[in-house]
Parts: C-alpha cells; structure tokens; sequence
C-alpha cells in the first residue's frame, strides 16, 4: 500500500474516472494513489503514461533523469557514447535542491547516505595556514530546513565517479537499458508522426516521443534546438583537476601532512592566491585538487587533455609563494591524473527545445557552468526532475507543451545561477587578505548559495506553476517565476557585457538585486 507520504502532493490525485480537468485548452486527468501499481526495487512508480524517452548522454543529468523519468511512468533508454561506464572526473558540489526526490529511491539513498562527511570548507591562505571555516547555509546553526526530504546534505563535495557508479547501478536494477557505444550523430523530429529520432555515428536509429539530449556542451541537438552551435567566449582560464588515492602520496614527506588522520572528518580547504585558486579535497578514500589560473592556451574542454604534475607546479611556483607542504603533496599527483580544462563562458540560450518540442537539451547541453557556480551538477539534476514532472502532467498527447513549459519554469533560476558563477569567480581571485580579523571575513559569502537556491523543490514547483506556465505559453497570460531569490527581477545578460564591467572594476550588482540571504 502506497501511504500519502511516499508523494510529494497525495492532493494531486483523485479517482478514475472523475472529471477532466481543462485549462487554455489542455485537458488533464488526475489518478488516484491506488493506481500506483507497480514497486521496483522499493521504488513506487506512477501509472504509465505510454510516453517513450531516449536519452543521449550517461552523465549525472542524463542518469539522473532516466530515474525521474522512469519514476514518473515513462518508458526510458540511454545512449551513451563510451563503451563502458565513465569513470572520469573528480569531485563536484551536489546541493539539496538536486536531491528533493532521493527519498523516493530507497537503496541509491542509503548508498548515499553511506558516502556522505560533514565536510568543512576551510579557507587557507597560500603558505596552507587555515584562516576559517564554513558549512554549507543549510547546515549551519538555526537554518531553515533545505529541500531535501530525509536526506542528511551534510558537506560540500562529491565524488564524481561514486555518483555515477550509485546512478548506474540503480538503472540497472530498475532494468532501464543503457546502449553504450553509441555516439549521437544527429538529431530529428517529425510533426506528422509525432517522433523524434537520434541517430548515431554508425547509422543506428533510436525513436522516442521525446528526445533528452544531455550530451554536454558538445551536443549535436542544436543544429535542430537553437540553428548553431552556441559560441564561446575564452575566459581566459582554465583549470587543473583532479582525484587519486592517498595511499600514493609518499608516507613521511612533507606533502602527507596535508592528509587525514585517523578518524578526522574529510576537508575541503581552499586557497586563495593573486588571481588563482586551489581547491583541494581531503578523504580517506580519495584525496582532490582543483586549481583556477591564467592559461597560455593549451588547455581543452576535453576530459583527456592530461598534463604532468611538473606543469602545475612551475605555474605554482611562477605566480604565488605557496607553502612547502602543499608543493611537495602537488609534485606527486600521479602521471595521467590531471586534466587541463579550458574554462570557457557562453551566454544564457532561453530555448532549450526543438520547434516542435520533442527534442529537449538537458544539463550543460543548455546551461553550461562555471565550477565556480558549484551548481552545475545540481542543475542537470534539477532539470531532470522538473522535466519527468512536466510529461507527468502533460500526458502523452502534449508531450511538446511539456518541455515548452519546463523551458519556462527553468530558464531564469538557471540563468541568474549562470551568472551567479561568473560573479563568484571574479570575487575569488580578488580577495584582501588584509581584511581578515575577528571582526571581518572576507571570505564570508563568496560561495553565495541562498536559501532560493537550496530550499527550492522542482518537482514541487513543477506541480504548483505547470498550468500556469502553459496558460502564459498559450493565451499570454500573465506568468511569473517564483524560483529566483525574493524579490528579485529578472535582467537579460550576457557574458561581454559582464566582462567589461569587471574590466572597469564596476562591482557587480547581481546579489542586491533580490533577497540573497542565506
């Protein structure tokens, strides 16, 4: 028996057969919670709903959508371009908000919850002196309650890797095919049959009544979703990750200090030099860094562009005076552990789906992130979730509404998000380490995540704002967003024009614009 709690809003669902409910022209029929007939894996999953999805991409938002999607009713297969699980990447930030529908997986939430540290972020100046430290807003003292139902986000960072490995295993126990080996070519759709197709590099041909590409910021999808591929602007940096065991880093050197002891709680510790900085991971398991700089213009936005440790440590040793501890612990980063990644800043695309709406992009296929946001994975993660939500509502028969109306309901939060990163990265590199006393913080609020941000729920949202939204789409009635900070108002950007002010040294006016407090 399936209890009221399992679901976000038992109010939702009333029984077969009650009349329709009709809005601008969009008909939709509520179920009762007895229709909820099938549980895998302790998953209670909604009726069918007789929509078929493919999905392009086996990254954190692709994974994660399968689930929702599946979740939702839907009928879900993935390609995936690598001919087995990826184990690349290193760490990343995964906020409540990604993880407001986790209690719904019982197993993958204990598999987290397994894997889960009260991290710190402690802040060090460049010689490794730790200076403070800080928690995530929802877990300090007297915080409201985060999005997240029954789930303990207790730190900062993720391991990339375990995220997947917990996504995949999931999948398959759900027995949600995955295809790998099969890297997408093109996408297309067709209005008369009301499919869209992915075809692959070798020809084979995938259709679906809805195609999520989530593929990254290299994706086909948008010859058919914005006409081209969306440009770039240089950032001018890049930067320097990655993850490997600390059993590697040589007992008794000076670098081991830097390690955990028995039984100390995992650190992230960031450092803060003249225009640069240098993240670094501390667990048991997997020590990390991850380090910003200028670049000479070698670096790629490609997960093989490996570079010797010796690279990291002559730019370390050319711009900041760093302490002998950390040198020695970066001098050996094992070969083949460090990638060099072009950062590189593209303006918000307001249209994330194919004209005839069959075709939607997802994650960095959309919105891509600077690792400054700490939001990039959440975001994929969010989407998924509202996207599975919106065909939920929308049915079979308006699949393109639906991801007309995710667009709507998504776009803004993620574009101030995006903007939020760029903001975030300036403010990091021009710290005044002067002001740092028992009085004043400078660090206080770099990483600016508010509760707008953590306490939002998008499946929730989804729910509340979908006719809305689909009213606004169809008749032009009034809509607004209510998933930005308080009382902010939403501004067009674009990435030159933030360039230029950070060039005059105009401060950046984006968190007076609303409530940002966390």
């Amino acid at each position: 028996m399936l209890n009221a709690a399992s679901i976000n809003s038992a109010e939702r669902f009333v029984t077969i057969g009650s009349p329709t409910l009709a809005n601008n022209n969009f008909a939709m029929t509520l179920h009762s919670q007895s229709d909820i007939v099938e549980t895998v894996d302790g998953i209670c999953r909604c009726p069918r709903t007789g929509i078929k999805i493919v999905i392009s991409g086996a990254g954190i938002g692709g994974l994660f959508a399968a689930l929702e999607c599946w979740r939702k009713g839907n009928d879900v297969e993935i390609l995936e371009q690598n001919d087995s699980p990826s184990t690349l990447g290193d760490f990343f930030v995964i906020g409540p908000s990604a993880l407001s529908t986790l209690h719904y997986y019982p197993k993958m939430l204990a598999e987290y919850n397994a894997s889960s540290w009260n991290s710190p972020l402690w802040w060090c100046d460049p010689d490794g002196n730790k200076l403070v430290s800080e928690f995530p807003g929802w877990n300090r003292p007297g915080a409201a309650p985060h999005a997240a139902k029954d789930v303990p986000i207790v730190g900062f960072i993720k391991l990339r890797p375990r995220i997947i490995q917990m996504m995949e295993d999931q999948i398959n126990r759900l027995g949600i095919p995955i295809h790998y080996g099969r890297k997408t070519a093109c996408y297309e759709e067709d209005d008369s049959s009301g499919e869209a197709r992915v075809i692959t590099a070798s020809g084979e041909v995938f259709t679906g009544d809805i195609i999520i590409a989530a593929e990254g910021i290299g994706t086909k999808s948008h010859g058919i979703v914005t006409g081209r591929q969306v440009p770039f602007v240089d950032s001018g940096y890049a930067i320097m990750r990655g993850a490997f065991n600390p059993n590697l880093i040589t007992p008794g050197s000076k670098g081991a200090k830097l390690l955990l002891g028995p039984g100390q709680t995992p650190e992230v510790r960031t450092y803060a030099g003249t225009d640069m900085h240098l993240i670094t991971l501390f667990t048991h398991e997997k020590v990390g860094l991850a380090f910003t700089h200028k670049e000479d213009g070698s670096a790629k936005e490609s997960w093989s562009n490996t570079i010797p440790a010796k690279d990291l440590v002559a730019i370390l040793k050319e711009r900041t005076n760093w302490g002998e501890e950390i040198m020695d612990f970066v001098k050996q980063v094992p070969a083949d552990t460090l990638i060099d990644w072009k950062l590189t800043w593209r303006d918000p695309q307001p249209v994330w789906a194919s004209k005839g709406g069959r075709i939607i992009q997802l994650g960095d296929s959309a919105h891509a992130f600077l690792p400054s946001s700490a939001n990039g994975a959440t975001q994929a993660m969010e989407d998924g979730i509202s996207l599975a939500e919106c065909l939920y509502q929308s049915g079979k028969e308006r699949v393109p509404w639906a991801t007309k109306v995710h667009t709507k309901l998504r776009y803004q939060r993620v574009s101030v998000i995006q903007q939020l990163g760029i903001v975030t990265r300036h403010t990091l590199h021009h710290i005044d380490m002067s002001l740092l006393d028992e009085e004043k913080n400078p660090f206080e609020n770099v990483f600016r995540l508010g509760r707008w941000i953590w306490q939002h729920n998008p499946e929730t949202y989804a729910q509340e704002q979908f006719t809305a939204a689909l009213g606004h789409l169809q008749t032009g009635a009034p809509f607004e967003n209510t998933n930005l900070p308080k009382g902010h108002m939403y501004k067009d950007w674009d990435v030159e024009s933030e360039l230029k002010k950070q060039e005059v040294g105009v401060l950046p006016d984006l968190m007076f614009n609303g409530d940002w407090s966390s």
